[in-house]
């Protein structure tokens, strides 16, 4: 049993009250809308997550040969936005939101091990983990278990920034992608 003297609970309770202020005032809504307005919402969402990336890319420089093949890839021609289907795209949607999470959470825990900043690894994947959760609201189901690909060991810092440059540069093409399929999608709907 936690036992607390008389002179720590009234900043114990305090910081209590802080934290779920906080955690009230950040919380996204529960009810999220299907169709055209949650659609509307979630191309929202997408869109501040690409200004996010596009900073961040812009930051990086890119004279290096990518690696990571365990990255999402888009095999994708402008013409396949006329035949989008809605369960497809948000499954694919979801399945590579949750694969990039899983890539910068694995940065972030480099970072964090070699000592560097990984805050904004930390609000990016967190930013992606809230779209995820509103793409499967979307959804209405829960898609299968996705499996995850094991990844090779960064043991440099150069070979951490590259692999943080390369998701970063991956997950810019992959937002630009999934918002104009987002607005094909949202526009189409009644």
């Amino acid at each position: 049993m936690l036992t607390v003297s008389p002179d720590f609970t009234f900043p114990l309770i305090v910081l209590m009250t802080c934290v779920e202020l906080f955690t009230f005032v950040t919380a996204r809504p529960t009810y999220l809308p299907q169709g055209k307005k949650g659609l509307q919402i979630l191309y929202q969402d997408m869109r501040t997550l690409l200004n996010v990336v596009s900073h961040e890319r812009l930051r990086n420089e890119k004279d290096f040969e990518q690696s990571l093949t365990s990255l999402p890839t888009l095999n994708y021609k402008a013409q396949d936005l006329k035949s989008l289907e809605m369960s497809s795209t948000l499954e694919h949607l979801y399945s590579g939101l949750k694969s990039f999470k899983f890539h910068l959470d694995w940065i972030q825990q480099k970072q964090e091990e070699m000592g560097n900043d990984y805050s904004k690894t930390k609000k990016l994947a967190d930013r992606i983990q809230i779209i995820s959760h509103m793409v499967l609201i979307q959804i209405g189901t829960t898609p299968p278990e996705l499996v995850y690909p094991s990844l090779s060991p960064l043991n440099t810092a150069w070979n951490l920034y590259q692999a943080n440059a390369e998701i970063i540069d991956k997950l810019y093409f992959f937002c630009n992608w999934y918002i104009r399929a987002l607005g094909v999608l949202k526009n189409g709907q009644h």
